[in-house]
């Protein structure tokens, strides 16, 4: 089961190029819970691959006249 793993690559991220996780990685319940085994996956908190930022807002922070 772990060579058919292996024979199907890995995947390179695009801002990641240098790293290369598996395409398919075969985890165990046990080695989850005890933190022996973890998924390998890019650093999606880097920003390159999430939702790009929108501009900010200028506003007038005076407050209008209410009556």
């Amino acid at each position: 089961m772990l060579s058919e793993a292996t024979a199907i690559g890995f995947y390179a991220a695009p801002m990641f190029s240098a790293q290369r996780y598996p395409r398919l990685q075969i985890l165990t319940i046990e080695g989850l819970l005890k933190k022996t085994e973890y998924p390998r996956y890019p650093d999606l908190a880097a920003g390159g691959l999430n939702f790009k930022k929108a501009a900010l807002a200028i506003t007038d922070n005076a407050q209008p006249a209410l009556f």
